[in-house]
């Protein structure tokens, strides 16, 4: 029922202190962020072949990884497999006498269904299994990189910003896109062959600020904001930032 090992989770302080060991010295590429509320952390993805390195900074000081950080240091937090059944597997643990942290699975980092097994059970190694399943995990999801289209969730203060992304590595994130809220007044300014009065700009957003980074995609029957883009007018944001670019030349 293991298909694999999903990830290694490291504890960190902060990740713009130690991205730059992964991403640059390493070369890993930081494939998506993302704050889980429920456990107190922000985390970066850097995937590595069929698996993953997971960083995860506290950002609630009664969080398990910040008392994990105060407890032992910085450090290899927990491994996880990624399993097909997740249920099955905790019947079998129960019928094995495995001891277990919480009663049910919950959900984790992407809204995959996660549990973990008590390190009293495993010579002292935190156990995370983990359900296949839609995850914003690279080990299953489209990588986000240059190129992508996607949504960034700015704090400090908060902002929320759509487009496409230019480049993205331990300092930060440049983006070509807008604020999310004059998404519309942009749309409805390119359909009616308007002057230009809102438009995308190329940002540069320290890493410090990104909350979270997600894909821009369809969601059942709900568009992405790029194909909404295109419907409306008529060209994808693509084609539209490239005649910007070139009639700025």
């Amino acid at each position: 029922m293991i298909t694999k090992i999903d990830h290694i989770g490291i504890a960190v302080r902060g990740l713009e202190e130690r991205l730059p060991f992964w991403a640059e010295a390493l070369g890993l590429e930081v494939a998506g962020m993302e704050t889980v509320e429920a456990e107190g952390v922000r985390v970066a993805f850097l995937p590595a072949g069929p698996s993953c390195i997971e960083l995860l900074e506290p950002i609630d000081e009664e969080s398990t990884v910040a008392r994990f950080l105060a407890r032992r240091g910085e450090g290899i937090h927990h491994l996880t497999f990624e399993v097909s059944d997740l249920r099955a597997v905790l019947v079998q643990l129960e019928q094995h006498g495995v001891p277990l942290i919480g009663e049910a699975p919950r959900r984790g980092a992407g809204g995959r269904w996660v549990a973990f097994v008590h390190p009293k059970a495993t010579a002292g190694v935190l156990i995370e299994l983990a359900e296949k399943g839609p995850t914003v995990s690279p080990a299953v999801e489209p990588m986000i990189g240059p190129g992508s289209t996607v949504l960034l969730y700015l704090r400090e203060p908060q902002e929320k910003l759509w487009g496409m992304l230019r480049r993205i590595d331990s300092a930060g994130a440049v983006l070509e896109g807008i604020d999310l809220s004059s998404f519309d007044d942009w749309i409805a300014q390119i359909d009616r062959n308007e002057e230009s009065v809102v438009g995308p700009s190329v940002l540069f957003v320290p890493m410090g600020r990104v909350e979270k980074i997600l894909l821009d995609r369809s969601s059942g029957h709900l568009p992405s904001l790029a194909e909404r883009f295109q419907r409306r007018t008529g060209r994808s944001v693509e084609q539209v930032l490239s005649d910007d670019a070139n009639r700025g030349d």
